[in-house]
């Protein structure tokens, strides 16, 4: 009797076991979600990189994707395209880098619309507020200490930067007083090494009173080849224990709001040694965001990006490039847009 009750128990705990894998696998959300978190409220606004055009940032908003982020130019195609977004209640973080100023980056650094000035990035930032009048966030420069991005007056000069922050800063503050000013331009939270180098050069350009111009800074949030929070880039230092060093790190310096404003896998195997996938794609992005809600000081995380390629590259993106369906790690993202409380 008790060796026929011992059988039947387990094959009750086996069946359980099956139903219960059967649904996490069949089940979009519960594969792309932590399920310990099903029930979290998260105080950050998720955003996504995107500017492509009206029918791929239509299938964004359609899915209540609302915050974006991009470089500023002054193409017609890209101002249709923005317009388009915040006339249907999205909103922007513009970028004011090398493309508001026409300079065109290369392998090799600056490729055409090299030497330009403090005043020709004045002037063009005055362009931009009367090209996007409907955006009132703006980020100075992308990675200003990334040699394809420099030039002309953004040499990796601390004290440039600086001032292109704070003249910046007083041209969109004259336009519009509640306008938000986000700093840095994605400095790397990962490696050591690279942080290390740009944390010193952020440390100057504060020194020198940036943060009188600055409401908020940017950060990126870039692993590779590491794909797993728990992954031990260094001995006995998992990814997750690095993140949260650097991430106090700016947050001691600054005491600012931070926006991470870069972060993300790419869906495939690009380069040889990485062994990625469409659901370690949903499962990293899951790891990230669940892992950067619990600072309150990070106010709002963008994945890179909403669209990928179609070569051998690195495909960040959310969406086929191709079919425009939708990856597992599009139906993550949009977990945690339903349940943020921004």
């Amino acid at each position: 009797m008790k060796k026929y009750l011992f059988v039947v128990i387990l094959a009750i705990i086996l069946i359980s076991v099956f139903l219960i894998f059967t649904y996490i696998n069949s089940n979009p959300s519960s594969n792309n979600v932590n399920l310990s978190n099903v029930n979290k409220t998260y105080s950050q606004k998720f955003c996504i990189n995107a500017a492509n055009n009206n029918i791929i940032m239509n299938i964004a908003l359609a899915n209540g994707i609302t915050c974006f982020r991009t470089d500023i130019s002054f193409s017609s195609s890209k101002n249709a395209t923005i317009m388009n977004v915040v006339n249907n209640n999205g909103e922007y973080l513009g970028i004011l880098d090398y493309q508001t100023v026409n300079a065109q980056p290369s392998q090799n650094g600056c490729a055409s619309g090299c030497n330009w000035s403090l005043s020709n990035w004045n002037n063009s930032i005055r362009e931009a507020l009367k090209k996007y009048p409907k955006i009132n966030e703006w980020e100075i420069y992308n990675e200003p200490l990334f040699g394809e991005f420099q030039s002309g007056y953004e040499n990796g000069s601390a004290l440039h930067y600086f001032n292109m922050i704070k003249s910046a800063y007083e041209i969109i503050k004259q336009v519009e007083p509640n306008s938000t000013i986000v700093c840095f331009g994605g400095a790397e939270l990962f490696p050591i090494s690279t942080v290390q180098q740009e944390y010193y050069f952020y440390k100057n350009v504060w020194s020198y009173g940036a943060s009188k111009y600055c409401d908020a800074i940017s950060v990126h949030a870039y692993s590779m080849p590491i794909y797993n929070l728990t992954q031990d880039p260094y001995q006995n230092v998992s990814l997750k224990q690095v993140y949260n060093f650097t991430i106090n790190l700016y947050e001691n310096l600054t005491k600012k709001p931070i926006w991470i404003t870069e972060t993300g896998i790419p869906s495939n195997n690009f380069t040889v040694g990485v062994n990625l996938s469409q659901q370690k794609q949903a499962s990293f992005l899951t790891q990230e965001f669940n892992f950067f809600s619990d600072y309150p000081f990070i106010k709002r995380v963008y994945w890179y990006d909403l669209i990928g390629g179609t070569g051998a590259g690195a495909d960040f993106g959310l969406l086929n490039a191709t079919s425009l369906k939708t990856k597992p790690a599009f139906n993550s993202f949009i977990y945690f847009i339903k349940n943020s409380k921004k």
